[in-house]
């Protein structure tokens, strides 16, 4: 016994020779981790937006540890936010934070976002670390005093071919100019879509909401949680925006899969039933051609 425990307390010494390599490893490696310097990765460091635009100031740290990351503007004595709290209610600020360790080891994001930047805005700001040395990244931001112009745009997306009973979703887009529309209507062949009609009672829903990003547009969504053949149409989406109306539409088609399934069954029904034979125009009885034989066999035999 005493020499069976020996062997074994060996064994064990053994082991943690083989893994004392692996462990070194790891330990060097969190080391590493834990004293590497906190660096900056090169982003955009001039920004320029038009008013009522969102402001995106990048800020891209790699090792940046248990370390804070504070957003200031330079010309103020305040910070406008420690890691993802921010200090002025007043101001439509907030920070991105995202980690990209799928990028790179050790890569994490602090963007600063100002909602509907404004003239005022404009400056230089300054993403700094807090730790015993200073470690500071400038991005200067220019809001230009007028806002970004651009044509009213309208899309619509979805299925075009549903099986029967199956949900119709659709979701229209519409971009105003300098704002989001004020509205978006839905019409089915003609006639408007609304939710009292007892033609779309308890199966319809219709959700709008406006993107903080770029915060110009109105997005809806029209469900159908199950649908009848009668569903079949053309949908249109219509939004309002500059005073006038912009449409798009799209045609919809639910096909009756049950039916198809059932003339398929009958199909194969009637193909088993009818096994012929192509080269002789009739079905062969393998018990009359036996017969036949045993007749031509007797005959040849009594000659």
């Amino acid at each position: 016994m005493a020499r069976i425990g020996f062997y074994l307390k060996i064994l064990e010494f053994l082991e943690i020779l083989l893994l004392l390599p692996l462990i070194i490893k790891v330990t060097s490696y969190s080391y590493k981790r834990m004293t590497a310097e906190p660096t900056f990765v090169n982003t955009p460091r001039n920004v320029t937006v038009h008013m009522n635009e969102l402001a995106q100031l990048q800020c891209r740290i790699k090792n940046l540890g248990p370390k804070q990351v504070a957003w200031r503007k330079v010309s103020m004595d305040w910070p406008l936010t420690v890691g993802i709290m921010t200090f002025d209610p007043k101001e439509d600020i907030s920070v991105s934070f995202k980690d990209l360790k799928k990028q790179e080891e050790g890569l994490t994001q602090w963007d600063l976002i100002i909602k509907h930047a404004k003239p005022r805005h404009t400056g230089m700001y300054e993403c700094q670390i807090s730790a015993k040395n200073v470690y500071t990244h400038y991005v200067y931001l220019k809001v230009l005093d007028t806002p970004l112009v651009v044509n009213p745009e309208i899309a619509m997306y979805g299925t075009k071919f549903i099986n029967l009973h199956e949900p119709i979703k659709l979701v229209c887009n519409a971009t105003g100019g300098t704002r989001a529309p004020s509205l978006i209507d839905w019409f089915f062949n003609g006639n408007m879509i609304r939710g009292r009609d007892p033609r779309w009672e308890s199966r319809l829903r219709i959700n709008d909401y406006v993107p903080d990003v770029p915060g110009r547009m109105l997005v809806s969504e029209l469900t159908i949680d199950y649908s009848i053949l009668a569903d079949k149409g053309r949908y249109v989406c219509r939004s309002f925006a500059m005073n006038n109306f912009y449409t798009t539409s799209l045609d919809i088609s639910v096909l009756n899969t049950e039916k198809e399934h059932g003339k398929r069954a009958d199909t194969k029904k009637y193909s088993s039933t009818t096994d012929e034979n192509p080269n002789s125009g009739y079905s062969a009885n393998p018990s009359t051609s036996l017969l036949a034989l045993t007749f031509v066999m007797l005959f040849i035999l009594l000659r």
